[in-house]
């Protein structure tokens, strides 16, 4: 197809395919309503007829041209759109599937490597500098967007939830040597730490807490190490001072 060859995007074919679609239904819609004098309901039911092949009503003049356009452009216009359509959604959903399929394989060859919860902001910047120490791990992230960002910076990612058990046996938790819970929320993050002490008891847990209190409750919960961004933040600050 012409859209494949130049190289479009799926999301900016579908806008041409639409705004096509639209273009055709709407010049036959106002074309029949104006030249057969009727409502624009009217109008649209006589142009889907037409483009399908179905209408038996008499067209003359105006009408006739519009029909006769429909018939030579549109009909090849809208039948085209729409196997663009289908096409484009029977490739997406198979370039997702072999994706899909081929992140499995790489999560199933990873040994003793570093599981990081959350792809946020933090564990961005965790996945960076694993990447720069060369160091086997795999993100669980579930915003789709957090997704994409990590992806296109190279990143291995696992779309799920890191609450979730499935989820971290999928990535692999009984053959990790550590796991690092950085959910933006103290709460969740506790709630990972329990789940893999759980699966792997000989796991080193690194956990992120954003209030001091729940230092505690982290490493009761079986965290080896708890960070909070505002102490080592407040530390960094008195250092700089001090110097």
């Amino acid at each position: 197809m012409m859209l494949k060859k130049e190289g479009l995007d799926s999301k900016r074919r579908i806008i041409i395919l639409g705004l096509l679609i639209f273009l055709i239904l709407g010049l036959g819609t106002i074309g029949f309503s104006y030249t057969k004098d009727v409502s624009l309901q009217e109008g649209f039911i006589i142009t889907l007829e037409t483009i399908s092949f179905t209408y038996e009503g008499e067209t003359d003049g105006g009408a006739k041209t519009v029909k006769m356009f429909l018939s030579l452009f549109g009909v090849v216009f809208f039948w085209v759109a729409l196997w663009e359509s289908f096409d484009i959604i029977v490739e997406s959903k198979f370039i997702n599937n072999f994706q899909e399929v081929r992140i499995m394989n790489q999560i199933k060859k990873l040994k003793n490597h570093y599981i990081i919860c959350g792809g946020g902001r933090v564990g961005q910047h965790v996945a960076e500098l694993m990447k720069k120490q060369k160091k086997s791990y795999v993100v669980i992230e579930k915003n789709e967007f957090n997704i994409n960002q990590l992806r296109k910076k190279g990143h291995l990612v696992y779309e799920g939830d890191s609450l979730e058990e499935e989820t971290l046996e999928n990535v692999g938790i009984k053959k990790a040597s550590a796991l690092m819970a950085v959910l933006p929320e103290s709460e969740k993050n506790i709630m990972i730490t329990l789940t893999a002490k759980e699966l792997n008891k000989k796991l080193k847990i690194f956990a992120r807490s954003h209030k001091d209190e729940y230092i505690k409750k982290m490493k009761k919960a079986g965290a080896n190490f708890v960070v909070t961004p505002e102490i080592s933040c407040a530390e960094e600050l008195v250092d700089l001072i001090k110097k």
